[in-house]
């Protein structure tokens, strides 16, 4: 009979590029310093490392970088977040049309009155009557069912075209009397910038 030694896993170890994605997604990991600059903190919370990017080249302060001379998590994770920021203002380029409340969404009657305020556990919807078509509307511009107001979505957008990260983001949004994730703010953006 022979007795063999037990398997041993081995412990998976991730790769650079799952590495960066945990970086871009850490609460305060990335700061941005000035257009070309940023500072990433250590996952192991030892300091923070430089990242600095020069036309098309980038330069990190750490020993993966400096001794190996490979693109590290740093840099990935910084090239991840601009690729997002350059995608979101891609798309962000549409004209936004006016939405008219002056109008029949049904008939396009320029005859219609206030009809009655419906309560939800949103808030409050103004409700519409046609005179023409005798339809019962209210308009619907995409903001429903969402626990912060349109307008500090709005704002939280144009603060992350302006150049914020999106924890910075977060935090205004904290200022404002709001709990929410730098997640929250990422689907904001993916949803507003498809509904433009």
């Amino acid at each position: 009979m022979v007795h063999r030694k037990p398997d041993i896993e081995q412990p998976y170890t991730l790769t650079r590029e799952e590495k960066a994605h945990k970086i871009a997604f850490t609460k305060d990991a990335i700061s941005r310093i000035d257009e070309n600059t940023y500072q990433v903190r250590s996952q192991s919370g030892n300091g923070s490392y430089v990242v600095v990017q020069n036309n098309y080249d980038w330069k990190c302060t750490c020993h993966d970088h400096q001794y190996r001379s490979v693109k590290c998590k740093h840099i990935i994770a910084i090239e991840y977040s601009q690729e997002l920021r350059r995608e979101v203002q891609e798309t962000a380029k549409t004209v936004i049309s006016a939405i008219s409340m002056l109008v029949c969404k049904f008939c396009n009657s320029a005859n219609i009155v206030k009809d009655a305020i419906r309560h939800n556990s949103y808030g409050d919807v103004q409700r519409y009557k046609c005179k023409e078509c005798c339809k019962r509307f209210s308009f619907n511009i995409g903001f429903e069912k969402k626990q912060a107001s349109p307008q500090i979505i709005t704002t939280a957008m144009q603060l992350y075209f302006t150049g914020e990260s999106l924890r910075n983001v977060q935090k205004f949004v904290k200022l404002q009397g709001l709990e929410i994730s730098h997640v929250t703010v990422y689907n904001w953006i993916n949803r507003y910038v498809e509904l433009m």
